[in-house]
């Protein structure tokens, strides 16, 4: 048996071939983009913030700061520069709490609002031809942050729905996902989603919620964050379920400045 010879054996044509791939590695590790959330716990969580490429999940029960995040980091991708759109299925979408934050950062109100494009989502149907042109508007605005409030929504209420099929709503739902997908590493997308949630029945786990069709959402997005608020002047937020960060459970409490850092 020949033995393999590492220097012999690779060619100028296998040396250029190598530097191309190596040259695109670094390329697309320097156009990461990392977006702050406003607190350091949860960049420290994930390392330096929220960054591109990735999808991230952020589920939790009613009034534990879903909603909250997605205004703040609305804040925080215009205090880098950054454009957002905002895919708003629940109707939760508040101009009000986007002026609260802005005032308190002593920021420009309707610049802020200027640099986020917000989009009424009414069904899956609705979603699902928005993502269709979504590649449009993102080059023609520049967009590098996705909010969606929530993801699964209406595949919660489709799901309820005698009408349609099962598989069909499967299909419909992993559809969105794979454009989703497809979105974030063709852009170079910052995409947050948030999800509403149903019981564990599992008394020993340590989560008792999990995502509704979590099933198929772990097959897209990387990285989960669980919110939960039960104390009354503080919470945990919980990074699970990372495809490279280790598991890690910090606190955090909602003020009128958003989802801040919580010290003892």
């Amino acid at each position: 048996m020949k033995e393999f010879n590492n220097s012999s054996h690779i060619n100028k044509n296998q040396l250029f071939t190598f530097t191309n791939i190596k040259d695109e590695f670094q390329k697309e590790k320097t156009n990461i983009i990392h977006l702050s959330s406003g607190s350091k716990n949860v960049d420290s969580i994930l390392g330096k913030g929220f960054q591109s490429k990735c999808m991230y999940l952020v589920f939790g029960s009613n009034k534990t700061g879903k909603t909250q995040l997605c205004h703040q980091l609305c804040i925080q991708a215009y205090k880098s520069n950054l454009s957002t759109i905002y895919f708003d299925t629940e109707n939760t979408f508040r101009p009000e709490r986007i002026k609260q934050f802005a005032n308190s950062h002593n920021l420009n109100f309707n610049k802020i609002l200027k640099s986020v494009l917000i989009s009424k989502i009414m069904s899956n149907n609705a979603l699902d031809l928005k993502l269709n042109t979504l590649d449009k508007t993102i080059k023609k605005s520049k967009i590098n942050l996705l909010l969606i409030d929530s993801i699964n929504n209406y595949y919660r209420l489709e799901q309820g729905d005698d009408k349609i099929s099962y598989e069909k709503v499967k299909k419909h739902f992993l559809n969105i996902l794979e454009k989703l997908n497809t979105l974030t590493r063709d852009f170079n997308l910052i995409t947050i989603a948030t999800a509403q949630i149903s019981p564990v029945f599992n008394k020993s786990s340590i989560i008792q919620e999990k995502p509704v069709g979590n099933q198929f959402l772990n097959q897209f997005f990387s990285e989960y964050l669980y919110l939960s608020y039960k104390e009354k002047d503080f919470g945990y937020i919980h990074l699970i379920n990372s495809s490279h960060l280790p598991e890690k459970k910090l606190l955090y409490r909602l003020t009128d400045k958003g989802l801040e850092d919580y010290k003892i």
